[in-house]
């Protein structure tokens, strides 16, 4: 069964949101490999949902040692983190994702997100 980690995520200015999501954007597949799916969710202008999916608890144990590292590169960006985890009873995935190149254009989202 796949293993889900879900994170709730409020970062200390816009900027740095700004800074971490495109981090998070070109980083994350090359840091979590073993990622079924990689979902970075801004829900708000300080805040983000992070959630990724894993083909096994095993595959989500590896990951987490990177997790570490990551959450600790961006001390003093980060206000605060609330993490669940647990295994995902549902998990389907209908299209491939976007290339990277076309999918970090927060321009078009501005005028009507976060207001």
């Amino acid at each position: 069964m796949s293993y889900t980690r879900m994170n709730y995520i409020k970062y200390v200015s816009e900027e740095i949101a700004d800074e971490l999501e495109k981090h998070y954007t070109v980083n994350g597949p090359k840091n979590f490999p073993d990622a079924l799916c990689l979902v970075f969710l801004r829900t708000g202008p300080t805040t983000a949902t992070l959630t990724s999916v894993y083909p096994s608890k095993a595959a989500y144990d590896r990951a987490t040692e990177q997790r570490k590292k990551a959450m600790k590169s961006h001390e003093g960006k980060i206000k605060s983190v609330k993490t669940e985890e647990g295994i995902a009873s549902t998990f389907v995935v209908k299209q491939s994702p976007p290339k990277i190149d076309k999918m970090f254009d927060r321009t078009m989202f501005r005028s009507n997100s976060f207001k």
